[in-house]
């Protein structure tokens, strides 16, 4: 796995990636919107690891708020911002 990754349309779409959009405010590609657990990887040359930082911040917030609320569920917030064409 290459540290800096760059995709061409040509390989985004073969690899099944038919979106982009941000994760935690991380530009991202995203594949099977439609699923269960629709499938993510960073884009502009931003190293994977950044994703697991920033949902490690995420969630330890996402359970201070839990704390206050018990019914509160948190869930990923992906933003959709179009099409990969």
């Amino acid at each position: 796995m290459a540290l800096l990754k760059y995709y061409t349309k040509k390989e985004l779409l073969s690899e099944g990636f038919t979106h982009y959009g941000k994760l935690f405010g991380i530009p991202v590609y995203i594949g099977e919107i439609d699923g269960i657990a629709p499938t993510i990887a960073t884009a502009n040359f931003i190293p994977e690891f950044i994703l697991y930082i920033a949902q490690s911040i995420y969630f330890n917030l996402e359970s201070l708020m839990n704390i206050n609320n018990p019914a509160y569920e948190p869930y990923f917030r992906i933003r959709v911002e179009g099409k990969i064409e």
